[in-house]
């Protein structure tokens, strides 16, 4: 749910018009001003936009000094969202009348409206120095605080309106916000039993509770709220969803199907056939989560997303040809998709077809140059490329000069370097050497980047380096089947026949679970997620 911004329009109805009699209409010179005046004030109630305008305007022809009129038609060019014109009666409002602090709140607010962020502060600090206590000001400095990552700053915003107004639950979600960012757990559950009183079952501000509980791990606690909700709105589809949501994130997927397979079925929107099929991949239950995918997948056949998770269930559960016809199908409908083309080319790699999974996953990383998973499933892909590996290369070099932060994509490219190194007869390989230590420095715990130092130093004949590295890489990651297998050989060379035998009995008994396939499906079903 999208964070709640304090703006304009919920000031006209928060403040009222009545607000509007400030110093200058009880010292209006011109009776006929104010007649005016009050015909505006009394059309803009009534939403009559354009008498209102029309009297207010008749109102400044009588009185140029009337700051009121100038928030009223800035009021109603708010109303007809000209933000423009607002801005400039404002203006001529705060010009006229430094100290009304109403016509600086407006004046913020309309800099709110057009994301002029350091305008809209500076107008609503002067509203506290001319009122401090002021609720609307601080809550809005509040929630440009949140908006800029500055949760400890809006929390003093927030905190303040809340003392000004007990009954300020706004300012109260933005206190709960802030906490649950900043991780005071103790703090967020006492804001949140606070605001769990104050609201009643059909206020739908109570569902926006429970979801800011559920988005920041707190989905148990968000389950009786959202259960309030639904006793009042048992139809509602969001809160029937977001209340199969919080179940599932709760891990207790039973219940999260039983809430969401009725509303699913009756008003059949794709979102919660998909959300029901990842309910019942955690249940085990993959034919039934096949069918929910491909039922959302049908329903919006332009939604990546859809299209995506019906391909990646039946990879998941081995059914390559199907997810193949699926995901070319899904390509061609929407061949500027990354996320399809690397679903695309993973399939094509786990059916061995190297060369067309290449030739999928670079077109994804052209596609979308920053993705980290692509670029892994990529760097898996190299071996057995065949003739796109210079293009997996030039890739990867590419890649490296704008994201230096991803050890996997370091560890892939210095593994490309060393198959090219030998593949042309050379025993330098300082490069490869280089960047498997900045993986290491980026994660130190990377076995496989640690198991490739150990197989370099073997090459090269550097048998002691070259144990002591692969040992370090089995103790980080016990799986590592070719870790082993080459520990094997090292220690026969050496004539230690007993730990020779109990590597390469590790060897085999990892063989059969080891193998590209499970990484590249794990790395798919991640960009699920």
């Amino acid at each position: 749910m999208p964070r709640v911004t304090f703006g304009l329009m919920r000031f006209v109805r928060a403040l009222g018009i009545a607000a509007f009699c400030s110093v200058s209409i009880f010292g209006l010179q011109s009776p006929e001003a104010l007649r005016y005046f009050e015909q505006a004030r009394q059309s803009f109630q009534q939403q009559r936009w354009d008498e209102a305008k029309q009297a207010a305007e008749k109102a400044l022809a009588a009185d140029r000094k009337m700051g009121d009129a100038e928030v009223l038609l800035g009021l109603i060019c708010t109303a007809q969202s000209q933000f423009n014109e607002a801005e400039q009666h404002f203006l001529r409002a705060v010009a006229l009348e430094p100290q009304n602090y109403q016509a600086h709140l407006y004046l913020g607010s309309t800099y709110l409206e057009q994301k002029r962020l350091p305008d809209a502060a500076k107008a609503f600090n002067q509203v506290l120095t001319l009122q401090p206590g002021n609720v609307a000001a601080h809550y809005n400095l509040g929630t440009m605080a949140l908006a800029q990552d500055s949760p400890s700053e809006a929390l003093k915003h927030f905190e303040a309106a809340a003392r000004a107004s007990r009954s300020e639950v706004p300012a109260r979600i933005g206190i709960l916000e802030c906490q649950l960012i900043l991780r005071n757990t103790q703090g967020a559950q006492a804001t949140a039993h606070q605001l769990e009183t104050m609201l009643e079952d059909r206020d739908p501000r109570l569902l926006q509770v429970a979801i800011l509980l559920a988005q920041h791990g707190a989905s148990r606690a968000a389950i009786p709220l959202i259960e309030r909700v639904r006793r009042a709105y048992p139809d509602s589809f969001d809160v029937n969803y977001n209340l199969a949501l919080a179940y599932f994130e709760a891990s207790q997927y039973v219940r999260a199907a039983e809430v969401l397979r009725p509303v699913a079925n009756s008003t059949g929107k794709a979102e919660a056939f998909d959300l029901l099929g990842t309910i019942e991949e955690k249940q085990g239950r993959s034919k039934e989560a096949e069918q929910s995918f491909q039922e959302a997948a049908r329903r919006e056949p332009a939604n990546e997303d859809y299209r995506f998770d019906y391909g990646n269930s039946l990879v998941q559960h081995g059914d390559l040809n199907d997810a193949l016809k699926v995901l070319r199908a899904a390509v061609s409908d929407l061949p500027k998709s990354a996320k399809l083309h690397t679903g695309l080319g993973s399939a094509w790699y786990l059916a061995g077809e190297y060369g067309n999974a290449a030739r999928e996953l670079l077109e994804s990383v052209r596609l979308d140059p920053n993705s980290a998973t692509a670029y892994f499933l990529l760097g898996e892909a190299y071996e057995s490329a065949g003739q796109l590996q210079p293009s997996i290369e030039e890739a990867f070099q590419k890649y490296l000069k704008t994201k230096p932060r991803d050890p996997w994509a370091f560890y892939h490219y210095a593994t490309i370097q060393y198959a090219r190194g030998k593949a042309e007869g050379r025993s330098d390989y300082a490069d490869a050497v280089m960047n498997l230590n900045q993986a290491l420095r980026l994660n130190p715990n990377l076995a496989e980047a640690q198991a490739q130092l150990g197989l370099i130093a073997l090459d090269q004949g550097h048998t002691e380096q070259g144990i002591h590295a692969l040992e370090k890489a089995v103790t980080l990651n016990p799986s590592l089947g070719q870790a082993h297998y080459r520990l094997g050989l090292a220690f026969q060379k050496l004539g230690n026949p007993a730990r020779a035998k109990e590597e390469l009995d590790r060897f085999r008994a990892l063989k059969n679970e080891e193998s590209n396939g499970r990484r590249v499906r794990e790395s798919l079903a991640q960009i699920g997620r």
